[in-house]
């Protein structure tokens, strides 16, 4: 493998984990009430929501397309 191609590598996963962190934010911060309704308002602790950040980062496209198709949390 060239320098250039292991740079271009680096440069496409960092660019990954960085929309990924956004993505996580917003899905902790305030989303994630969308998908699981044990998680809405003060439902879920800071420290409890901030545990499932880098699950959220590993898997921002999922969560992007459940935030935006899902518009309520599902009736158990």
């Amino acid at each position: 493998m060239s320098e250039a191609a292991a740079e271009i590598i680096v440069l496409a996963m960092g660019i990954y984990l960085l929309i990924g962190l956004l993505i996580g934010l917003i899905f902790v911060l305030g989303g994630a009430g969308r998908i699981d309704p044990a998680a809405k308002g003060k439902g879920l602790p800071i420290r409890v929501r901030f545990l499932i950040l880098p699950g959220v980062i590993g898997l921002w496209p999922i969560m992007l397309i459940k935030l935006f198709v899902q518009k309520e949390p599902p009736l158990s």
